[in-house]
């Protein structure tokens, strides 16, 4: 089973305003069964989705369970997968889909919302993955089709001009980030968030290229710091903390930014 305190966790999902949960998280392989491949070659079948062990447990994604996905060497750029087995529903505090992916390679990856319930348009949207062998965090924003509700979910999750190799790539934790309980600051025309806040025992900072953190409590003193290889977002450990207001600082090479959190 998966290990509860993994970054998703944190991350709050929405289907509809009175329910929220992760759309998709792979737990125990019971969303295999809701999802069709497609595009996968001559020789593709759905066996080429299997959930698996994590095969990198890092700070980005600790969960034991994913989503593998075989690309074929000859299937279609858009190869791909899709769900219908939950309503998706674009809101104002709900807009943006986070993905996270495993890729030994880097390529567009793409999520696409069609079968719209209520005259929504047929969208897909694409991020390259900037991490080799390592687990990555894609952010999708769908606030265009704030109200609309979608029937149909579709993973690309290796999308090259021109297909020219296969690749095995891995997709874990789908769903939305919910504006409600996340922190966010802009800096220099570029957003800091920290979630989820208030928070108990793990919290994730994302901004570009951090090099450190560190929590101060409400006198300024220090509490902890943390230095790492650069990297867009860290989960830090704050279960030692007492419950109460602290100051999170992310340590990057253009200054330091700070903001408040809220240890429960």
């Amino acid at each position: 089973m998966k290990r509860i305190f993994t970054l998703l966790f944190i991350l709050i999902f929405a289907i509809t305003a009175n329910a929220q949960f992760y759309l998709y998280d792979f737990e125990d392989g019971v969303d295999t069964t809701v999802w069709v491949p497609f595009a996968n070659g001559k020789t593709g079948t759905n066996k080429d989705i299997s959930v698996v062990l994590n095969p990198k447990m890092d700070t980005i994604n600790s969960t034991d369970s994913v989503m593998m996905f075989v690309v074929h060497d000859d299937s279609d750029p858009w190869v791909g997968m899709f769900a219908d087995a939950a309503t998706v529903t674009i809101s104002e505090e709900s807009h943006i889909l986070n993905m996270m992916v495993y890729k030994t390679k880097i390529s567009p990856v793409g999520l696409k919302l069609e079968l719209s319930l209520n005259s929504g348009a047929t969208t897909s949207l694409y991020k390259d993955n900037t991490v080799v062998e390592g687990w990555q965090i894609l952010s999708f924003d769908f606030a265009a089709l704030k109200g609309k509700s979608y029937a149909r979910l579709t993973v690309f999750p290796d999308f090259p001009a021109k297909r020219d190799s296969g690749t095995v790539a891995y997709i874990d934790n789908i769903g939305f980030q919910d504006e409600s309980n996340t922190a966010i600051k802009e800096f220099e025309g570029t957003e800091m968030k920290i979630y989820p806040n208030p928070a108990d025992h793990r919290v994730a900072v994302l901004y570009p290229e951090i090099r450190g953190v560190r929590i101060s409590n409400i006198q300024g003193q220090e509490i902890k710091l943390l230095r790492f290889d650069p990297t867009n977002s860290q989960v830090v450990e704050i279960g030692e903390l007492k419950p109460g207001m602290y100051f999170m600082t992310a340590l990057t090479a253009k200054g330091d930014f700070t903001m408040q959190f809220m240890k429960k």
